[in-house]
């Protein structure tokens, strides 16, 4: 159904796959979807067609966009918001929904401003007023102290963009496929007023894509005292194979990149192993890793709150901890590796 009134995921593709942020939008998108009787439509924009969205039909989606144009290949913030006005303009949803980092935020907003519609950023959970058929966006504020439940009641879409781990990632169906529609675009050069001068790898940008989708997290906190614990924390990531994170006094001392912070404020994991090291477990902290399967801490103070939250801990110098703890990962890594050469 093309019609106007649908909900729009803004989706993204990296390496040939469909992000995990994207399939979790998905499983909200489905559910609000559901509540105002309209279809979930994903949304994805490009250089060129990409066949793996053809993949959004198994996490659910009833319909596919592409929209590819060569301005597009690297993605400018300037051209996306171009290409956006032109497919909002002709699919017409109520609701859009992206995936929240600092790309997609300053997207969000500028298209609501192009579009005159209202907008909520960093959203932890999405509701639908019952009275009023409004989406009802949850963020935190006041430092992640208390929640706020907005409403939006100038124009349309409304537009919201979602913290990543706020929600668990839709099932895939392998059953589910469909047809990739096609949207041609219109943009003119002569609109744009940036250009691509060139690329720089960030160092932490790898630990940020590991974040999102590693089975192992290692977090450090203030108990490591210094940025050479944190150089601790990530060889004992290496070694899982996981991912770092920081607290927010862990990020606030310059010890890991706000990018990789996690918590109210921060970002949520769910990982199969949540490692806290030198983590008091305040609340506030605890909100972004509650989820994880099983959560380890290691900490100095035995009665630190994390403790409480905890299937297993250590107390005591987490640099000791750590030191054995790695030696027995580097030991059953060898012997893995033993192991296949003999079969």
């Amino acid at each position: 159904m093309k019609g106007h009134g649908n909900l729009l995921v803004a989706g993204e593709i990296a390496g040939h796959r469909i992000t995990l942020h994207t399939t979790q939008l998905m499983r909200i998108g489905s559910e609000l979807s559901r509540r105002i009787g309209r279809e979930m439509q994903v949304l994805f924009l490009g250089g060129q067609f990409d066949k793996t969205s053809e993949e959004a039909y198994a996490f659910g989606a009833h319909r596919v966009y592409m929209a590819s144009h060569p301005l597009l290949q690297p993605p400018l913030a300037e051209t996306c918001l171009l290409a956006l006005e032109q497919v909002v303009g002709e699919l017409g949803p109520s609701i859009i929904l992206f995936g929240h980092n600092e790309d997609t935020a300053s997207l969000a907003a500028r298209l609501a401003f192009r579009l005159r519609a209202g907008v909520t950023l960093d959203c932890v959970d999405l509701k639908i007023d019952p009275d009023s058929g409004l989406l009802g966006p949850v963020k935190p504020v006041f430092g992640g102290k208390a929640y706020a439940r907005y409403t939006s009641i100038g124009g349309r879409p409304q537009i919201a963009s979602v913290r990543e781990g706020a929600f668990d990632p839709a099932n895939r169906d392998s059953g589910r496929r469909g047809e990739v529609y096609e949207l041609s675009l219109s943009l003119d050069p002569s609109r744009l007023r940036t250009r691509w001068v060139r690329k720089e790898e960030d160092e932490s940008l790898a630990w940020v894509l590991r974040l999102a989708a590693a089975d192992a997290v290692v977090c450090g906190g203030r108990g490591l005292g210094n940025k050479e614990g944190a150089e601790l924390i990530r060889k004992t990531a290496e070694l899982l194979d996981g991912a770092v994170a920081g607290s927010r006094p862990a990020v606030e001392n310059g010890w890991f990149p706000g990018s990789l912070q996690v918590g109210l404020t921060g970002k949520k994991v769910n990982p199969q192993l949540y490692l806290a090291v030198g983590v008091s477990g305040a609340l506030q902290h605890m909100a972004g890793c509650m989820k994880s399967k099983t959560i380890v801490a290691v900490n100095s103070d035995e009665t630190a709150p994390i403790f409480r939250f905890s299937r297993f801990g250590a107390v005591g110098d987490y640099k000791g901890v750590l030191k054995g703890f790695n030696e027995e990962l580097r030991r059953i890594r060898l012997q893995a590796v033993r192991s296949e050469r003999t079969i």
